[in-house]
């Protein structure tokens, strides 16, 4: 069963609830589209709206709207452009894989298994409980107002995304149609590579 957390920060509730695009809008709200954030090679992961005249390397049809890679080899504009704040960048990720575990209840339990369903098979429970107790832990570690830096940094978003690797396995086949939530845990893992805390930081 999903476990509310109605003191979730907006970007990381709009990110379970709503999706990445909407969740992205939220988090480059100051920037705007035509200077959002961009990794230290150019690249962005924006909302399919925002990338008016850029040149898509990718995209990703996912609910809740579109998102798409896009490449500015240009040095980020004066007054925007910076660097993703990257405990909201966290935060988003964090939504993301918990919007994952919501879809991961809600398909297991339509999937039927003998008189039962595949959501109360014991090892399936204990594979969700699991992710949810590292969901708890990660939500846990922001709330502290711990700010991860460097390597820190890099280990969360590990964390989160062998997190929803781990959800994806229980959806089976289902978990990685283009556009299903495998794409959203791809686009996801992609952000947190193009923000890379080490690779800006040199």
């Amino acid at each position: 069963m999903p476990v509310a957390r109605p003191s979730a920060p907006p970007v990381q509730d709009v990110a379970r609830r709503e999706g990445l695009a909407p969740a992205l809008r939220l988090l480059l709200r100051e920037h705007g589209p035509r200077s959002a954030p961009r990794g230290p090679s150019g690249f962005a992961l924006l909302p399919e709206d925002w990338a008016a005249g850029c040149t898509v390397l990718r995209r990703y049809p996912l609910a809740g709207g579109p998102v798409v890679v896009v490449r500015d080899p240009r040095p980020a504009p004066e007054g925007g452009g910076g660097a993703l704040d990257r405990s909201e960048l966290l935060r988003l990720r964090l939504g993301v894989v918990e919007g994952l575990r919501d879809a991961c209840v809600d398909h297991l339990a339509a999937r039927p298994s003998g008189e039962s369903t595949v959501l109360m098979q014991p090892m399936v429970k204990g594979q969700l409980a699991e992710a949810l107790a590292q969901q708890l832990e990660l939500s846990a570690l922001l709330d502290s107002g711990t700010r991860p830096q460097g390597p820190f940094l890099r280990n969360v978003h590990g964390q989160i995304t062998r997190n929803g690797r781990s959800l994806l396995r229980l959806l089976g086949a289902y978990g990685y149609l283009a556009d299903g939530p495998g794409a959203t845990a791809e686009a996801s893992e992609l952000l947190a590579d193009i923000h890379d805390p080490v690779k800006e930081d040199r």
